[in-house]
């Protein structure tokens, strides 16, 4: 009997779902809205899928799981940056709990979650940043299973490859396959296997909206009237697929007299400008120029050109694609080849592109300050103001991890303008369009909430924290939530006679699961060259 589900939407917002529910597009998530309690989910900031789905699980701030992107610093001493991997989550997220009290649980398609790791009663599957192999289950002989119900189970749709630059009709084929793969998978896990609790997670949604906001938003820097003729409505087919997948989970659910949760990991909008900020940083003299030979110009500030040049190749003939993003990868250059960084104050890594992480490399709190007032009086060329909001990181996190955390972060206009890293060949600080153009749409930090089902109380739960997931999911399955856990149980969004038969409690996590040493992390360099597939880095 399963007693829970919990369905990720990657990227969902409000914003996009409400005129299709309005419309009548989306009658299963609008019934789902309708029967049960509703609102926005504040994701993490950054409002990244690393750090987010790790903290909806962990139910842990990034100060905690010292996660703030998909790479992120170990040792506060070091710039050396590692990639996200499985270890960050064995012993300590919602799964380990209800794994450790002898209830079957399911994790499908779990962002990040690379390699899986063995459940004494589940299993896992690995999503973005796994590879395509047998690697990504455990228990192993799952891939099969899954290869069979699927005629052949995909990790990703790489969106920012070069194969599909100027080729939206074949990525949308291809969103939808992976679709199509996803749903059949989550229908046989959940009929076949029927775990107690089940958590499975859609990413199409997100590498959809990355690429095919441009064409659906009338307002974006890239809107081209003719293009969106054909492709205007990409997202609202997809959306439409999506929600029979709801659908079909919802149906599932009232089977097994579940609670059906359904969530986001952060929201979307357009991006519509670009602020560069390692360019700003030696504009203002916070930080020194390094390296600027012509082999390292070639592979750090011209590589963009470089990539502008094979894209094209790459989609006229798909068979090349591979070659091309192999070289690519063999000399391209990171943004901290190009900066001195024994002279410099700060510098900005090369990761994230929906806002801005800066590093003080300068342990003297008035320069940290002055980067601080900067941003805040920041100004276009033009002289045109800038909406900036500016964080330390004691403002957003707290926890023993603070010590890697991002010194200094901010966003700009809320989120419509991206933030590069990567070296110019001109001094531009701000240039109009995203920082990628597979990447016309950003993430932000209202994503979605919906729980119905069994015992649920409808109305609106109002302004809610992802951090709050997996506390209400434990609470719903009457199981202790574990003290470090930051965020609260949503009791309210349960009627009285539900909560009659729970009891909200909390337990010191190592009194609640099994915490033995993390697995390891799998081949960080390979998982870093499928991110950029992604767009991610």
């Amino acid at each position: 009997m399963t007693d829970a589900i919990v369905l990720g939407l990657d990227g969902a917002t409000w914003d996009v779902l409400d005129p299709l529910i309005e419309a009548g597009r989306l009658p299963n998530l609008a019934r789902l809205r309708r029967e049960g309690y509703d609102g926005v989910l504040e994701s993490t900031f950054p409002p990244i899928t690393a750090p987010a789905w790790l903290s909806m699980a962990t139910g842990q701030n990034p100060g905690k799981t010292g996660v703030f992107y998909f790479q992120n610093r170990t040792d506060p001493d070091s710039f050396s940056f590692e990639m996200l991997g499985s270890d960050e989550f064995e012993g300590r997220s919602f799964w380990d709990v209800i794994d450790a009290r002898g209830r079957s649980v399911g994790v499908f398609n779990f962002p990040m979650l690379y390699p899986p790791y063995a459940l004494d009663n589940g299993f896992q599957v690995s999503g973005l940043g796994a590879p395509e192999d047998d690697s990504i289950t455990a228990p192993a002989e799952l891939r099969a299973e899954l290869d069979e119900v699927t005629d052949g189970y995909t990790v990703k749709v790489p969106y920012a490859d070069p194969k599909y630059s100027g080729r939206p009709d074949a990525l949308l084929t291809d969103l939808h396959e992976a679709l199509r793969t996803r749903s059949a998978a989550i229908e046989h896990l959940l009929t076949d296997r029927r775990p107690s609790v089940f958590f499975g997670v859609v990413s199409v949604t997100d590498w959809a909206q990355h690429y095919f906001w441009r064409y659906y938003d009338e307002t974006h820097a890239l809107y081209d009237p003719e293009v969106a003729r054909d492709h205007g409505d990409a997202l609202g087919e997809l959306w439409e697929r999506v929600d029979e997948t709801v659908g079909m989970v919802a149906d599932v659910a009232e089977r097994e007299g579940a609670v059906l949760f359904v969530v986001s990991d952060h929201g979307f909008g357009p991006v519509n400008e670009t602020f560069h900020s390692n360019t700003w940083l030696e504009a203002t003299g916070f930080q020194a120029a390094g390296d600027r030979s012509l082999l390292t110009e070639l592979r750090t500030t011209y590589f963009q050109h470089l990539r502008r040049v094979g894209e094209p190749i790459a989609a006229a003939v798909p068979q090349l694609n591979d070659l091309i993003t192999a070289i690519g990868r063999r000399i391209r250059g990171s943004p901290e080849d190009t900066i001195d960084m024994e002279d410099s104050l700060v510098f900005a890594p090369r990761q994230n592109f929906t806002c801005g992480m800066l590093f003080m490399l300068s342990d003297d709190p008035a320069d940290e300050q002055a980067v601080v007032d900067a941003l805040e009086s920041l100004t276009r060329e033009d002289g045109q103001p800038v909406d900036p909001t500016v964080y330390r990181a004691e403002d957003l996190y707290h926890g023993d991890r603070l010590d890697v955390a991002p010194d200094v972060l901010f966003e700009i206009d809320g989120f419509e303008c991206g933030v590069d890293p990567r070296p110019r060949a001109d001094d531009a600080v701000f240039t109009t369009g995203p920082p990628s153009v597979a990447r016309s749409g950003g993430h932000r930090r209202d994503g979605i909430y919906v729980v119905a089902g069994e015992g649920v109380e409808p109305g609106s739960g109002g302004r809610r924290s992802l951090l709050d997931v997996a506390p209400t999911l434990l609470y719903a399955l009457d199981t202790p939530i574990p003290e470090v856990m930051d965020g609260e149980a949503l009791t309210d969004a349960f009627t009285p006679e539900f909560r009659a038969n729970r009891t909200l409690r909390r337990a010191p996590l190592a009194d609640l699961v099994t915490v033995e040493a993390a697995g390891g992390r799998g081949d960080t360099e390979a998982m870093q060259d499928r991110l950029e597939d992604l767009g991610y880095i």
